[in-house]
């Protein structure tokens, strides 16, 4: 997903809450300020400004959260006009509705019923017109470059070209290239070879011949490559675990995403493993505190901490920070190792009683507090805190194509392989598992996977 696709949808919360807050003040100063100007009868009950204000502020929240519950918020989205209007007008409305019901529930001074009913009427108004204007807005960037989404087209027919006509007379897309021939994309390696050549951020298949093989094969592709899938056609016989139905046109769309794990999903799991990953760094700093200095006093002459070149969300590399658990210069022994591997599947390497662990290595191991550096590539935006298990780059190069997908996601300190095996799995069974966590992620899951975690430290059960 490219960072331009968060400002529309973000500046849509922010022009919903203001509007709404804009309208309900008006509708207080009509009232309770201008009747005056034209002689008219003076407010029965006075409502201070002051109380108003923090009234009008928490309608709008309510408001702007009720807006997001129903989806009016979606990323990469697109609805037409009076679609959008329809909307954002009935369940504004519902949500204004609610808060009125409210007062009856609430020892609340009900301070007019005109401030109430000017207050929809005016937020409504200012909000649509809100959007209208950001649409106009959204328009003036995609016309200046900013923000297309460069798009690969395949296939061909009557859809294929409604598709093509439509993407052509749209500002937000550029067609990098159109592949009509079925055989110049089928093939694995051309069309790998067109994804790095043409650099797309999304791919459209709208060809009615294609084959649920054929359509099978390029959506682990693209997602492999950690490109947005769409297609045309009817429906097929395809992993629609993350699926998202939206038009293009005229025409019904279909997106099917490698994770669930994307637009507001996203943010909030990042948002949860910045706040969560802050409170812990500062909680446990006296635990941190002692162990670095008992690391540091078992061999004066290493270092305390330990980065190991992981590869990370979408292929990119990065140090994960570890307390030292081995010996010094432990890397360079490890090809003397490889024959007594005992991980199953030959990818990622175990070995029990690892000549290379020191005796207080094995204590932090066992209770994970080798870890606890990792907190810094949480807040580092590197690693989540629930995620697929970082892999070493010399791993990742033996993962098998459709085990690439796992990249679309940052990596974890803890996930769903680790609660259910940990470092016992095979190399394949870590992968079914990471590849069933990106299928169907959620809040509630990463609760779940977090709690289990706990459980199995202070049972010390399968360290590593």
């Amino acid at each position: 997903m490219k960072k331009s696709e968060f400002l529309f949808p973000l500046a849509r919360i922010i022009n919903d809450g203001v509007m709404t807050f804009v309208g309900l003040l008006l509708a207080y100063f009509l009232r309770m300020r201008w009747f005056e100007l034209f002689d008219l009868s003076a407010p029965t009950t006075f409502f201070p400004l002051d109380l108003f204000y923090i009234f009008a502020a928490k309608t709008a929240l309510i408001l702007v959260v009720i807006l997001a519950l129903n989806g009016r918020y979606q990323f990469g989205k697109d609805e037409k006009i009076w679609d959008e209007f329809l909307r954002v007008f009935w369940v504004f409305s519902a949500g204004m509705a609610l808060v009125l019901v409210s007062f009856f529930f609430a020892k609340f001074i009900f301070f007019s019923r005109f401030i109430f009913g000017f207050g929809w009427l005016f937020s409504i108004v200012f909000l649509l017109a809100g959007r209208i204007g950001l649409r106009q807005i959204r328009q003036k960037f995609y016309e200046a470059g900013f923000g297309k989404i460069r798009i690969l087209v395949l296939g061909n027919g009557t859809i294929a070209k409604q598709a093509i006509s439509f993407l052509k007379s749209s500002p937000k897309y550029e067609i990098v290239s159109h592949i009509s021939q079925q055989e110049k994309y089928s093939d694995k390696d051309t069309f790998e070879k067109l994804l790095k050549d043409l650099q797309p951020h999304e791919v459209l298949l709208a060809d009615e011949k294609s084959s649920e093989k054929i359509t099978a094969k390029l959506v682990r592709i693209t997602h492999i490559n950690h490109v947005r899938f769409r297609f045309l056609p009817d429906e097929l016989g395809l992993d629609l675990a993350s699926v998202e139905v939206s038009t293009l046109g005229d025409l019904p769309l279909v997106t099917l995403h490698n994770t669930k794990i994307g637009g507001w999903g996203y943010i909030t799991k990042s948002g949860i493993d910045f706040a969560i990953a802050s409170v812990s760094g500062i909680i446990l700093s006296p635990v941190i505190g002692i162990v670095a200095w008992k690391v540091w006093t078992q061999d004066k002459t290493a270092p305390i901490f330990y980065g190991s070149e992981r590869v990370g969300r979408k292929g990119k590399k990065f140090l994960c920070w570890k307390f030292r658990t081995m010996i010094k210069n432990a890397d360079k022994k490890k090809e003397k190792l490889l024959s007594k591997n005992e991980r199953k599947g030959g990818v990622l390497f175990k070995m029990e009683n690892d000549p290379r662990i020191t005796p207080l290595g094995k204590k932090l191991r066992k209770w994970s507090l080798d870890e606890l550096p990792q907190l810094w590539n949480v807040l580092n935006g590197e690693m989540s805190l629930i995620g697929p298990r970082p892999h070493l780059p010399e791993e990742v190069r033996k993962y098998a194509q459709d085990d690439l997908r796992v990249l679309g996601v940052k990596p974890g300190i803890t996930g769903f392989a680790q609660i259910n095996g940990r470092s016992n799995l095979s190399f394949q069974e870590e992968m079914n598992f990471e590849l069933f966590y990106l299928k169907n992620w959620s809040l509630k899951l990463d609760i779940i996977i977090f709690l289990k975690t706990i459980w199995i430290v202070l049972k010390r059960k399968n360290a590593s």
